[in-house]
């Protein structure tokens, strides 16, 4: 297990704690739940105007547009819109059922590309129940174009409607309204990430107002960033007007939690655990039972048998479908990489992939040919000046990465998964970091999960690590493909 007990001084700079304050006269008492609900209601209002005009809209565009005139089967005068009317209170229901069904109201935890993702899964399955229905009702003949019209502009719709509750969301956070006031009890390096993921995201809805200490000695933290320690735990919510104790496990004993929630007995309160993700290996569990008591385990690795070629067959077909579209934009980086000073094209390094075995790895050459000659291999740096001119721009479109795609039509890699190390690290990085070895169990991949959040190039190693675990215990066709299109939207912005 790795527990972190000591901060470099860099680390302990990056918490930025909020000046301490009571609840004044302007703090809106509106709480988080009924901001949720007043959330739910407008995004509600919005779908279901969403839906219908979409509907409407596609019957115009097959019937009255003449767009559609070219490829629609039905050459005949345009169907009654009675009764399409007459189908689009059902197909609101069918829709808002759906939508619910998938989470598109819980707006706190989906990002863009889940959101997206989400809307297209409500939207697809909505739409089958209304084909399947109109198909069994001979009362009317429905244009199945009209159908798939409604789908399609209905995934882009009701992602602009979570674009717009997002925006009002944030508006009514960053003015305090429904927030809820924390402290932190104890300190980790877990605990410092979620410190920095909410004061980086106010639309979470949280204020962090200080540390409480617990029992175990923490870093030394600043005078007005400690609101005190776990014995007066009681009188630290009244007086700061705690709404929510987030928990640093392991830092609080479980013991000391107990005694933590049996002194706030009777205050509304709420308590919440960070857990070290090295102590528990976040993942799916299997969660059962032995007379009566509760036992979790951990699941087998789901990357295993079919799903290892299913997961090898999309890596094949896409990889083969982008060499071929993306041929002529390949062509022109590595005529520009030669042109601009006739070193080789290619740059190609000894990495190690799925069960430690060692794989060549391909890369368009970005560095000057000498880059490495005196110091050896090092990490590329911002404006890292052994970088060409070409270079600098195709790294900055990770265009660099295309020449992967061999590797992953080879074999030696994946699109999704771990991104491969050097072997000269390998052996020092399994002796620093737990669990480091795990990762080897699954192809190395071009993106993965940590990349796709962010973390790449001269980052944490153990935050990335995290990342990698939890993509390997958490996998799934759809997982890859969620990572993907992050990837490629964070590619799209240049980041």
């Amino acid at each position: 297990m790795l527990h972190v007990s000591r901060f470099t001084l860099y680390e302990r700079d990056r918490f930025k704690n909020p000046k301490i304050e009571t609840r004044g006269a302007k703090y809106i008492t509106m709480s988080n739940k009924n901001i949720r609900q007043l959330l739910t209601a407008i995004a509600s209002f919005f779908d279901v105007t969403a839906i219908n005009s979409v509907f409407l809209a596609a019957y115009w565009l097959r019937f009255h547009s003449g767009l559609m005139d070219a490829i629609a089967v039905h050459k005949g005068p345009a169907p009654p819109l009675d009764g399409y009317l007459q189908l689009m209170p059902l197909m609101t229901v069918v829709y808002l059922v759906a939508i619910r069904w998938f989470g598109l109201y819980r707006f706190e935890s989906l990002s863009k590309v889940d959101t997206f993702y989400a809307g297209i899964k409500a939207t697809t399955f909505a739409s089958i129940l209304i084909l399947g229905a109109v198909f069994f009702y001979r009362g009317f003949s429905y244009s199945r174009w009209v159908m798939v019209l409604s789908w399609f502009i209905n995934i882009n719709a009701l992602f602009l409607n979570r674009i717009l509750i997002k925006i009002i969301e944030r508006q009514l956070r960053m003015r305090g309204i429904g927030v809820s006031r924390i402290a932190v009890v104890g300190f980790n390096r877990t605990a410092q990430n979620l410190i920095d993921s909410i004061q980086s995201r106010p639309e979470l809805g949280y204020k962090i107002i200080g540390i409480i200490a617990g029992r175990k000695p923490m870093i030394s933290i600043e005078s007005d960033r400690l609101l005190g320690n776990t014995a007066d735990i009681l009188e630290l919510v009244k007086k700061h007007h705690l709404d929510e104790l987030f928990i640093a496990s392991p830092v609080i004993s479980h013991g000391e939690i107990l005694q933590l929630i049996h002194s706030c007995e009777g205050n509304s309160v709420k308590f919440k655990i960070i857990p070290d993700l090295y102590e528990i290996m976040v993942g799916k569990v299997n969660v059962g039972e032995i007379n009566g008591i509760p036992v979790v385990g951990l699941k087998e690795f789901p990357l295993q048998g079919w799903r290892r070629l299913i997961k090898r067959l999309m890596d094949i077909s896409v990889s083969l479908t982008a060499l071929i579209v993306l041929s002529p934009l390949m062509f022109i980086i590595a005529a520009a990489i030669k042109i601009n000073d006739d070193g080789p094209v290619f740059f190609s390094q000894e990495r190690v992939g799925q069960d430690g075995k060692p794989f060549t790895m391909y890369k368009f050459r970005s560095m000057r040919p000498d880059a490495e000659e005196g110091v050896g291999h090092r990490w590329a740096a911002k404006n890292d000046p052994r970088r060409t001119k070409v270079g600098a721009f195709i790294r900055r479109w990770s265009l660099d990465e295309l020449p992967q795609l061999f590797n992953v039509l080879k074999g030696d890699m994946s699109l999704v998964g771990p991104r491969p190390e050097m072997s000269g690290l390998i052996q020092d990085f399994s002796k620093a970091i737990p669990h480091y070895l795990e990762r080897h169990q699954v192809k190395s991949g071009m993106t993965g999960w940590a990349q796709s959040n962010g973390l790449r190039g001269n980052t944490s190693l153990e935050e990335r690590i995290k990342y990698d675990l939890y993509y390997i215990e958490n996998w799934s066709l759809i997982f890859d493909i969620k990572i993907l299109l992050k990837t490629i939207w964070a590619i799209g912005k240049g980041s």
